[in-house]
């Protein structure tokens, strides 16, 4: 049994800290947006009872919100296998 030396820790390759950032960013601007929607159904119930396109906000808003993660999931996927492959 020996013990690991900080010398042997393997240092993380520089395209695990990009993917690891981008992924950081794409999460914390998803993040917000879905507060910002949270906050408003919170604090102004009105905004959200607005009709818009024969819908109210809170459904568009609720449906942009779903589909905001579903487009930040494939962007991060399609930027972690062009890092992965080194393009970028």
């Amino acid at each position: 049994m020996t013990k690991e030396k900080p010398d042997d820790i393997m240092a993380v390759p520089e395209k695990d800290k990009k993917t690891f950032r981008m992924g950081l960013i794409l999460f914390t601007v998803y993040i917000i947006g879905y507060f910002l929607f949270t906050i408003a159904g919170t604090f102004n119930k009105n905004i959200l009872m607005t009709r818009v396109l024969g819908l109210n906000v809170g459904i568009v808003g609720g449906m942009l919100i779903i589909v905001s993660a579903i487009i930040i999931a494939v962007y991060y996927n399609w930027y972690a296998g062009q890092v992965e492959t080194g393009v970028n």
